[in-house]
Order: C-alpha cells, then sequence, then structure tokens
C-alpha cells in the first residue's frame, strides 16, 4: 500500500492542509479523520457536493458517476470516491465553480420577447 501527500488548497476559505492519503482510502474520508470539514453530499459519486479540481498529481475515481467528459478532462473530481495514486494538490470547494462553466449552468433565454 502506498501512502501519498494530497495537499488540499482553498485561499477564500485560508485553506491550506497537506493529508497523508493512502492509495486504498478515499480522499474525503481521510480528510473528515483528520478534523477537514469539506462539503460532501450522497458519499457516492453521485452528485456535486464534494467537487474539488486537481491541480497537481494523479488520481483514480472510477466510481464516480456524476463528472462528465468535459468536466474529467478539465481536472474535476468528487473527493468522496477519489483514490490518490501520486501526491497531488486539489482545489476544495469547486461545486458553484463546476455549475457556473459546464453544461449545468442556467442558459440564457435567447427567444424573442413576442410580447405586444
Amino acid at each position: 500500500m502506498a501512502v501519498y501527500q494530497v495537499r488540499l488548497v482553498n485561499p477564500a476559505i485560508a485553506l491550506d492542509r497537506t493529508l497523508a492519503v493512502p492509495d486504498d482510502q478515499y480522499i474525503l474520508d481521510i480528510a473528515e479523520e483528520a478534523g477537514i470539514r469539506l462539503p460532501a453530499g450522497c458519499k457516492l459519486g453521485e452528485c456535486s457536493g464534494c467537487v474539488a479540481k486537481l491541480l497537481e498529481g494523479e488520481v483514480e475515481q472510477t466510481e464516480q458517476k456524476f463528472l462528465r467528459s468535459p468536466e474529467l478532462a478539465a481536472g474535476y473530481i468528487v473527493t468522496c470516491v477519489t483514490y490518490p495514486r501520486s501526491d497531488c494538490t486539489l482545489l476544495t470547494h469547486q461545486e458553484q465553480v463546476l455549475y457556473a462553466t459546464s453544461l449545468y449552468a442556467p442558459k440564457k433565454d435567447l427567444s424573442p420577447n413576442l410580447s405586444p
């Protein structure tokens, strides 16, 4: 079993902590054990509550069911079902960012105003 250094950062909330995470443990679980309160929802990889962005390193998140290919390609992960595969850095609390920049964002109404 390998153990990786996972750095959780978010300047907006003054978060900058590094945790030792075994390669067979979920990142969110280890953060909670360390007393770090990260956003979470279903804890099954089926929602956006725990979304973070992978800034450096490698992870494995084949159990996740929420993120689509473009979001995965952009580096988004769901920490509740993600295992580290190297030392890595995660930008936490990214649910609102994901919604603002993805296919889930509300679209502007481009229909013409036909009111008299």
